[in-house]
C-alpha cells in the first residue's frame, strides 16, 4: 500500500502543479545552451591561438629565408672581392706590377744563416701525470676497512704492552 500511496502522492504533485516540468525543461535546455556556448568559446580560443601561431611561424620561416638568402649573397660577394683577377687588378690600380727577375733583388743580411733548423721554445718542465681515477665504491669500502682494522689492531698492541699496563 505505501507503494500505491507514493504513486497517488507523486501524481498529485504533478497535477497541481504542471509548470514545474515546464520550468525544469526550460532550465535543462538553458543549461545545455550555456554549455554548448562555453565550449564553443573554448574552441574559437584554441582555433585563434592556433592561427596566431602559424601566422607567426610563417613570418618567422619567411624571416629566416630571406636572413640565408642574404648570407649567400655576400658570400657571394666577399669571393668575388677575394678572386685572383680582382686582387691583380686591383693592385696594378695601386701601382703594383709584376717583377722581372732583373728588378728582384736580394739583399745578404750579415750574421743571418738560411739553412738553420727552426728553433723552438724550450718546453715548460712537464708536470707528473695525474693517477688515474679508477676507484670503485667496494674497493673504497675495503681500503676504509682495512684501515680501521689496521686501527683497532694498533690500539690492542698499545693497550698491552707492558708500558700501558704499569700505568708509565
Amino acid at each position: 500500500m505505501s507503494q500505491n500511496n507514493l504513486s497517488n502522492r507523486i501524481q498529485h504533485t504533478l497535477r497541481s502543479a504542471p509548470w514545474r516540468r515546464q520550468s525544469q525543461l526550460a532550465a535543462i535546455i538553458a543549461l545545455a545552451l550555456i554549455v554548448a556556448i562555453i565550449i564553443g568559446a573554448l574552441y574559437l580560443a584554441q582555433v585563434t591561438t592556433i592561427s596566431t601561431t602559424g601566422r607567426q611561424n610563417e613570418e618567422l620561416r619567411a624571416y629566416r629565408d630571406r636572413l640565408v638568402r642574404e648570407n649567400e649573397q655576400l658570400r657571394a660577394e666577399i669571393a668575388e672581392l677575394r678572386s685572383v683577377p680582382r686582387l691583380l687588378r686591383r693592385a696594378q690600380e695601386m701601382g703594383f706590377t709584376y717583377a722581372g727577375s732583373e728588378e728582384i733583388e736580394y739583399l745578404i743580411v750579415a750574421g743571418y744563416m738560411p739553412q738553420q733548423p727552426a728553433s723552438v721554445a724550450p718546453l715548460q718542465a712537464q708536470e707528473a701525470p695525474l693517477p688515474v681515477y679508477d676507484e670503485t665504491f667496494s674497493g673504497w669500502l675495503e681500503q676504509q676497512w682495512a684501515e680501521l682494522v689496521a686501527q683497532f689492531e694498533a690500539w690492542a698492541r698499545a693497550s698491552r704492552s707492558p708500558a700501558a699496563q704499569t700505568g708509565e
